[in-house]
């Protein structure tokens, strides 16, 4: 399990294979409304809390966003919601692609030489002066530290990934 914590109401849960065989979870059965994924999340914050110090209350305000990671485990985002709005705990599935905004042509192209382009299969977007690249959940998983030295992870959500395409122009494709 590896915990990386990203700001005073976020962090990370990358969970192998391994890990998800010994919770007896799988991706495809993560639901907040089932006991037994109920019982992983909590086993995996009271994991959090041994490891930093952060004490989160799984029966509070939580959002947690589940992304698989191309080698059979997934990543967990955890938020603390920052406002008061009771939302409740749920878990929401993110879409199959992530989405990194570069200032500039050089900061992406930089990007894509540090992971080797042909190693992303995506899709390049601009609004005439910024860039966009969508990239593979699984392909962004493992290139995501080195993309961000260059740009800014944006989202994976439906409302990123649809603004993307749909006020974005589309300037290149991979084909692999």
């Amino acid at each position: 399990m590896d915990i990386q914590p990203i700001g005073s109401n976020k962090f990370l849960v990358g969970l192998s294979r391994e890990d998800l065989r010994q919770l007896d979870i799988t991706y495809d059965t993560m639901d907040y409304s089932n006991i037994e994924t109920r019982r992983v999340i909590w086993t995996i914050l009271d994991c959090v809390r041994k490891n930093t110090g952060r004490d989160i209350d799984p029966s509070g305000n939580l959002l947690i966003e589940a992304s698989p990671d191309g080698s059979d485990g997934c990543i967990l985002m955890f938020t603390v919601p920052v406002s008061r709005a009771d939302i409740g705990t749920v878990i929401s599935k993110s879409n199959s692609v992530q989405i990194f905004e570069f200032k500039n042509s050089d900061n992406l192209l930089d990007a894509m030489s540090a992971v080797g382009a042909d190693s992303i299969n995506g899709r390049i977007f601009t609004d005439g002066i910024k860039f966009r690249a969508e990239i593979s959940t699984e392909k962004a998983a493992v290139y995501r530290h080195i993309i961000e030295e260059f740009g800014i992870f944006i989202g994976n959500d439906n409302l990123t990934v649809t603004a993307t395409h749909e006020h974005w122009k589309e300037v290149c494709k991979s084909t692999s």
